[in-house]
């Protein structure tokens, strides 16, 4: 796969730290007694935050050692050649979320870390807006205006930042919830999908953000008729279901489900319950791709990553029916969110 190199930070030429709050988990995913030998998974690449390496790296799921150089297609950390300041490149840690999108045939990044966000060319990784923000930074979303959504954990709101309005614009909106981890961009319904706590009653919901007023005036008002209460507590990742619109992936501590938009309820999803889960999303064939600590599971792996208990070195596979399929770990690395390197609002 071609590669595009500049100053150092690497993207892959093709499209393609959450919740502290961990407690310890028994659940392991279920695995076969007999290792197989590992097999080639077809689909979009698959972007991974790295604290380790202070990253956001690119993996083809077509290589079955992500340990090989052929694995590793692409990676990206914020330099002054590609335009970001001191103090970014400083707080940058690997990141916490990573989005790309195409608007209007150009190919862009958002991006969030703990305590800066940023959209990119992609895949020059050319700053186009980048601002240091406080309030622990876990999700981001380029809106179809040129306007970025940012979710902040330990901030408690959703903000929407005029980014259209020029490379350093930091006017914003802000929508108040608590323990505030997700943002995403739905097309159809036109709204924002969050996860957080309803600052007044605790409860922990998904719910849908209209965004109005005007690209350089922002407005968010919450569409109370797509709340709901999550099954369990602390709501983490929402992503979309590649190949039915009408779902959405959600996540949390106790578990991970499935939003139908029509129904308005959530089910469970088919890995059945697996807790902790940082990033989930799903190819194109249905095979599911997920992220959990390693301080989560029990027994730990061998090769973990031991900086911290909120991310992992190992990525899982399962089939659409939920059934675990294999994994890919790389030794050394502190992954904490995994993203289907879809350009495609859907």
């Amino acid at each position: 796969m071609k590669k595009l190199i500049i100053s150092g930070a690497v993207l892959c030429a093709t499209i393609a730290a959450c919740s502290k709050n961990n407690g310890n988990d028994t659940t392991a995913p279920p695995k076969p007694s007999i290792v197989n030998t590992p097999e080639p998974y077809p689909g979009f690449p698959l972007a991974l935050t790295n604290g380790a390496t202070k990253q956001i790296e690119i993996y083809d799921p077509m290589v079955t050692d992500w340990n090989a150089a052929n694995a590793k297609t692409g990676r990206w950390s914020p330099t002054t050649t590609l335009g970001f300041s001191t103090d970014e490149i400083n707080r940058f840690g690997g990141g916490t979320d990573f989005k790309v999108r195409t608007i209007n045939s150009i190919t862009y990044a958002a991006l969030a870390d703990n305590s800066m966000a940023a959209i990119i060319a992609y895949p020059s990784g050319q700053r186009v807006w980048s601002k240091v923000i406080s309030g622990n930074l876990h999700s981001a979303e380029l809106l179809p205006n040129g306007n970025i959504a940012l979710a902040a954990s330990d901030g408690n709101w959703i903000r929407v930042y005029t980014a259209s309005q020029g490379a350093n614009s930091s006017t914003y909106t802000e929508f108040p919830l608590a323990a505030a981890h997700a943002v995403l961009w739905d097309p159809q319904l036109r709204c924002l999908w969050v996860t957080g706590r309803d600052v007044a009653t605790k409860a922990h919901i998904l719910t849908a953000l209209a965004i109005g007023g005007t690209d350089a005036a922002p407005e968010l008002t919450e569409l109370t008729q797509y709340r709901a209460t999550l099954p369990t507590a602390w709501g983490h990742e929402v992503s979309a279901y590649q190949g039915n619109k009408n779902l959405l992936w959600v996540t949390t501590n106790g578990g991970e489900y499935v939003y139908n938009k029509t129904t308005k309820t959530l089910s469970m999803a088919p890995t059945n319950n697996l807790t902790f889960v940082k990033g989930m999303g799903n190819q194109p064939s249905g095979q599911l791709v997920l992220v959990r600590p390693d301080a989560n599971k029990n027994p730990r792996p061998q090769i973990s990553c031991s900086a911290n208990d909120w991310s992992t070195s190992t990525i899982d596979f399962y089939t659409a029916g939920g059934q675990w399929q294999g994994s890919r770990v790389v030794n050394g690395a502190c992954f904490y969110k995994v993203k289907i390197l879809d350009a495609n609002y859907q």
